[in-house]
């Protein structure tokens, strides 16, 4: 190798360093943040003050955002019956790892996005991974409900690739995507969910719906009769199912189940659906 390319390769390894050297700690990057910060450790970072663990009930009382710094053995000392910890979890804090032991965070406002605060920061690499893949579903949640399925779906992405088990994300994204008619990707995320949730009432009604969707009739009555037995005040899934019976060829069954649904709905849109599969499946 030449001296010039030696000098290049020093060049670019010099340029690295700097880079990581100039690259911020958690503290930098939250140092312009508002809150009290608290600490339990007996030698805090700076921009954190030192107080005893009592004042912090007294911080959340003045309403502030609340920055703690609690190592993991300081708090379970000073935590012996776990009632802080429940009262961290009460209050939504975000918990963030760090060299000097973990940061939690308690806005001051319960229904604050604190996802946009760690993204807005970037924070994401500090903050609890399933914790954050709570925060995305969680913002899946509320763009699904606005109907914007596409960044729903987006978000869902985000929460599953950082706990690819978690059941809430995948319950989501199959509504989404069942939404968005992609019902096929949908069907894998709900068969996932009902699978390590078999008690989900709304994974179950999903996965029935997409069997419906996707005409698999049959297959749809078994999860849309756990829904109805799952929540059985919440008569919906009967018309499902008694649509999957009468077009798997079940017409007797069908027509039973049909006559359940009558009686449990006033809906006159509900009992006009009811109406046409009888007469879809009392014809010959």
């Amino acid at each position: 190798m030449s001296f010039r390319s030696l000098l290049a390769l020093l060049l670019i390894v010099l340029a690295g360093c700097a880079a990581a050297e100039e690259s911020p700690d958690f503290f930098q990057a939250t140092a312009s943040l508002p809150g009290a910060r608290l600490a339990l450790a007996d030698d805090a970072p700076a921009g954190f003050e030192q107080v005893t663990l009592p004042k912090v009930y007294a911080y959340r009382q003045q309403g502030g955002d609340i920055w703690l710094l609690a190592p993991a053995d300081a708090l379970a000392e000073q935590d012996g019956d776990g009632s802080f910890r429940a009262w961290l979890r009460a209050a939504r804090a975000v918990r963030f790892s760090t060299d000097a032991g973990d940061v939690y965070w308690i806005p001051a406002d319960r229904d604050a996005d604190a996802l946009a605060m760690i993204t807005e920061h970037g924070l994401a690499s500090w903050t609890d991974r399933d914790q954050l893949a709570g925060l995305w579903t969680r913002r899946g949640d509320a763009l699904r409900k606005e109907r914007a399925y596409e960044e729903a779906i987006a978000a869902y992405e985000q929460a599953l690739s950082l706990n690819p088990n978690l059941v809430e994300a995948h319950v989501g994204m199959g509504a989404a995507l069942l939404a968005v008619g992609r019902s096929e990707e949908a069907l894998q995320h709900l068969l996932f969910a009902v699978q390590e949730a078999p008690e989900h009432y709304w994974a179950q009604r999903l996965l029935g719906s997409a069997y419906l969707n996707l005409y698999r009739y049959a297959l749809a009555v078994g999860p849309l009769t756990r829904a109805y037995l799952l929540r059985p005040e919440i008569p919906d899934p009967l018309i499902g199912a008694a649509l999957g019976l009468g077009r798997s060829g079940d017409r007797a069954t069908a027509l039973r189940v049909l006559d359940k649904a009558q009686a449990r709905f006033d809906d006159p849109n509900q009992l006009k659906a009811i109406q046409t599969l009888r007469e879809e499946f009392s014809g010959p």
